[in-house]
């Protein structure tokens, strides 16, 4: 048995180097690798990451008899590709941008296959280096809008089914109860998932581009539409059994029972329409000396250029240990007074340290903290302000680690999310929940002398930022208690907002200009 894999090996001259490339960038860029393996261990939503390499070298293996016939020609034009996607991880790293650093690495992999194998041979075996990229954990901006699709079809059949319901945004009121869509509800795993086993599925049964193209677009529909009825029928069955069933472990499970029915079939059905390819018999002809020493110094080539990415990983890490130093006994002075709004508590607390039934943000790490409020009159707005001297792993202003709610430690819930407009609310808008209790929030990311809402737009600031040897980032939010209309409210976070940030910005500076 091992002799026969062997032999059949041999007889593919390119499956070496291309093992080599595939397994060797992954541990050069390690840092890139880590987090990638950090998040398919603590989310379950990206498991499958696991299992995408072996898929991969295994589709390679299956197309050995066709990759043994092309011949190997190295393509020296794939550098004018490679020279940005190595600049573009190198800067992402720099800055912490874990998913484009994670997508650049995946974008060198396939791009070294070209240089050294040629443009034949990746062409013929793009599907499995393209497959490499569902590796790269992406879709967290998937979930407030499939939050709210769920919420927006699961209140609509309970409409039709004759159920009174009342809708407060992502929290919902039957008679029987009260329902909640949470980050679980939104069905991105299942579309990832979905997704994942659709296009692997499409590809082995199926030549036509056509049917491919269309299997992948179901497996794109049918997930989100299945989460709909998913989520639907939990609420039915917990509503006709007073609330007994469908609300707790059972929930979870009856959801992931669903699931798997609904791909079984979904599968089932694609298979009446699959197109099977007559593979040929392994045969093995001992290669030529010819062809073993071509294999041998492009495998050679291949150890060569991954010295080089070392190199410049270890760079990376250079450059990323002379920025990390933390500064200690940081001091930011917070304004005491902002339009009319007088500063009446600070406190520099931890998140975690705060009250039970406060709200405050799960920020991660930061080097400063702080929390205010001010109040005029019965008007009352508290600011969470965390300050980063540096961007670095783990502790960055930017970082779906830094949440307004966490899904797993705290009582409050998420029940709406807005994104920010430059003139009107020039921060994110939210709205959290806790019993009785509802604050609006707006939220955003201090980047030198502008205020975002956009993570994106953040990170693009920070990297400008980062060329002129600035590394400081801070994040903030503002909230209030639902105790007037929203029109007033948000002139109330407006109020503050507006001349906050400016006082911010220049304590910020003034800490840049110490160093």
């Amino acid at each position: 048995m091992l002799h026969r894999f062997v032999t059949q090996w041999r007889a593919s001259p390119p499956l070496t180097p291309l093992l080599v490339i595939l397994l060797g960038v992954p541990g050069v860029f390690y840092h890139t690798t880590a987090s990638m393996i950090e998040v398919w261990r603590s989310n379950e939503t990206y498991t499958h990451g696991f299992l995408i390499l072996p898929i991969t070298v295994w589709l390679l293996w299956d197309a050995r008899h066709r990759i043994a016939t092309i011949p190997l020609r190295p393509d020296v034009w794939a550098a004018t590709i490679l020279l940005p996607a190595l600049m573009v991880w190198l800067i992402s790293s720099l800055i912490d941008v874990a998913v484009v650093a994670q997508f650049a690495m995946i974008t060198i992999m396939q791009i070294s296959v070209w240089l050294l194998l040629g443009r034949a041979l990746a062409s013929a075996i793009a599907f499995p280096l393209l497959y490499l990229f569902f590796a790269v954990p992406i879709g967290q901006s998937l979930i407030p809008p499939m939050m709210e699709f769920t919420a927006d079809f699961t209140v609509y059949m309970v409409q039709v089914s004759g159920i009174p319901v009342f809708r407060d945004g992502l929290l919902f009121q039957l008679p029987s109860g009260n329902w909640s869509v949470v980050e679980e509800c939104s069905g991105v795993r299942y579309l990832i998932a979905s997704a994942a086993l659709g296009t692997i599925y499409a590809y082995l049964n199926y030549q036509s581009t056509r049917k491919r193209l269309l299997f992948v677009l179901a497996a794109l529909i049918v997930p989100i539409l299945a989460n709909g009825l998913r989520a639907y029928g939990i609420v039915m069955i917990g509503h006709f059994s007073g609330m007994q069933y469908a609300v707790g472990a059972d929930h979870l499970l009856y959801g992931w029972v669903f699931f798997g029915l609904v791909i079984f079939v979904m599968f089932w059905l694609g298979g009446h329409w699959s197109e099977t390819q007559e593979k040929p018999l392994d045969t093995y002809t001992s290669p030529t000396s010819s062809v073993a020493t071509y294999e041998r110094k492009d495998t050679a080539v291949a150890a060569l250029l991954l010295s080089i990415y070392l190199v410049i990983n270890l760079a990376c890490d250079q450059l990323q240990s002379s920025t990390a130093t933390q500064r200690q006994n940081i001091s930011i002075s917070i304004p005491k007074e902002l339009n009319g709004f007088q500063r009446t508590t600070i406190s520099s607390q931890s998140p975690s340290a705060e009250k039970l039934g406060e709200w405050a943000p799960s920020i991660n790490n930061p080097d400063l903290y702080l929390t205010a409020k001010y109040s005029n009159g019965t008007a009352s707005v508290v600011l969470h302000f965390a300050y980063f001297k540096t961007q670095r792993s783990g502790a960055e202003a930017v970082s779906s680690l830094n949440r307004l709610v966490d899904p797993y430690g705290s009582a409050w819930k998420l029940a709406s999310s807005r994104g920010g407009s430059s003139l009107t609310r020039p921060l994110k808008e939210s709205e959290v929940t806790y019993g009785n209790q509802k604050r609006l929030v707006w939220s955003g990311y201090g980047m030198g002398d502008r205020l975002v809402a956009s993570p994106y737009v953040a990170k693009i600031l920070q990297a400008r930022n980062l060329l002129f040897g600035h590394h400081q980032a801070a994040y903030l939010t503002l909230s209030t208690p639902f105790d007037a209309p929203i029109g007033e409210l948000r002139m109330r976070l407006q109020s503050i907002a507006a001349p906050l940030w400016p006082q911010l910005s220049k304590e910020m500076l003034s800490l840049a200009q110490e160093d």
